[in-house]
């Protein structure tokens, strides 16, 4: 059952017709912002019997993006007879505001006999629909059989017509799938006439980056310079459409790194994976005393703690006040026996175990009244806590064993 409702959803792109509208604002850097003032009914218009060729008069032979397939005052005038005294009655209603929604300067006599404003009247505000940023041809898809709403999904249902039915690549790429239709990234996106690559720099704006809605691609995710490794094996042809080899290069075997590549908190961690040997360090820091030089400005080396107690004025506190703590207090919330149970990876990425067993060997660590009888007792753990300091036989160890 799982499988015949897959296959029903998928029926539109497997034959090729169109797919339904994704929805979502689109992207400004496609489509730049657009402003229409105007009140219009396309679903009105195409209940009367009209096509879209009939007002779109332009389309069928319009081959770039920066073509205007707007009708103009003169095509509507056709039915709409602003320059009648009764047009804001007549039918179909067709005074100024009928259209310029809110537009109350304009009058019949400010339409010439050509049907259009006169030059010197005054003008409502104007329809800004900047081109997009593609290329792209009505003319070649019309002869390739495409019709008007396999692209511009709704519009036969909406009132205005906005960038939301503009469409999307998720449209374009149910037939610009490499087989019905090229699906190269620059048979559609702006090329580069230096390289022949994607243009990503669109006239000032935020560069052009995948945003992962169609492949694994998201440039704009915080990890994606730590995943683009998988990426890149996949399809690097996709990743050539705007790269040059030579940026991989400049990165890989580049002398100044991305300091992306690790999280925020790498500093408090990096010497765990240091130890562990997970991670190829010095196929970035080619030199121990990357190591070395910062240690030493940060005075975080063996035989050095700073930020504890008789540290000497003015040494960096590597860890806060309060992480030692006093014997006899309540321990604060920076005090380590806390850090250490919310992080004990951020510690070990300095100390060894060794190292606390070495000074809480001298500080007892034990609550007051630990060893009253009946106050703890042998059994209430698994008994490993306690044989990190004590060691087989010891006589304090054997006594908890017994219940004394």
């Amino acid at each position: 059952m799982k499988r015949l409702l897959l296959l029903l959803a998928l029926l539109p792109v497997l034959l090729g017709g169109p797919v339904a509208a994704e929805k979502g604002p689109r992207s400004t850097l496609i489509y730049p912002e657009q402003q229409i003032p105007l009140r219009f009914f396309h679903e009105k218009h195409l209940a009367t019997g009209l096509v879209c060729e009939v007002c779109h008069t332009t389309v069928l032979g319009s081959t770039q993006t920066e073509d205007r397939n707007l009708p103009d005052h003169t095509l509507c005038a056709a039915c709409h007879r602003s320059e009648q005294p009764d047009a804001a009655t007549a039918y179909p209603k067709s005074g100024c505001e009928t259209c310029h929604e809110g537009w109350t300067e304009g009058s019949h006599t400010q339409i010439g006999a050509d049907l259009k404003p006169i030059p010197d009247g005054p003008k409502p505000p104007p329809v800004v629909m900047p081109p997009a940023r593609i290329t792209f041809s009505h003319k070649l898809h019309v002869e390739q059989g495409a019709v008007c709403l396999d692209c511009h999904i709704g519009i036969d249902t909406a009132e205005q017509g906005t960038v939301q039915h503009l469409p999307t690549m998720y449209t374009c790429l149910s037939c610009h799938d490499g087989r019905k239709a090229p699906d190269e990234c620059t048979t559609c996106h702006l090329q580069d006439m230096g390289t022949g690559r994607v243009l990503t720099d669109l006239f000032g704006t935020d560069p052009l980056a995948p945003a992962g809605r169609y492949r694994p691609d998201n440039h704009g995710d915080p990890e994606w310079i730590r995943r683009h490794e998988s990426a890149a094996r996949a399809d690097q042809d996709q990743c050539a459409a705007c790269h040059a080899p030579s940026q991989c290069l400049d990165c890989h075997d580049g002398v100044q790194k991305d300091q992306r590549l690790h999280p925020g908190d790498w500093q408090m961690t990096h010497g765990l994976e240091a130890q562990r040997r997970s991670l190829e360090c010095f196929a970035c820091h080619d030199s121990e005393r990357w190591c070395a030089d910062c240690h030493d400005e940060a005075q975080v080396a063996r035989g050095q703690f700073p930020g504890v107690t008789g540290d000497p004025p003015g040494t960096a506190a590597f860890h806060p006040a309060g992480w030692e703590g006093v014997l006899g207090e309540i321990a604060g919330p920076e005090h380590h026996s806390h850090v250490a149970r919310r992080s004990l990876e951020t510690c070990q990425t300095c100390h060894t175990e060794d190292q606390c067993v070495e000074c809480h060997s001298f500080v007892n660590p034990h609550p007051d009244r630990f060893a009253e009888p009946g106050s703890w007792s042998f059994g209430q753990g698994s008994g490993a806590v306690c044989s990190k300091c004590h060691l087989p036989g010891d006589p304090n160890l054997s006594a908890l064993q017994n219940g004394r």
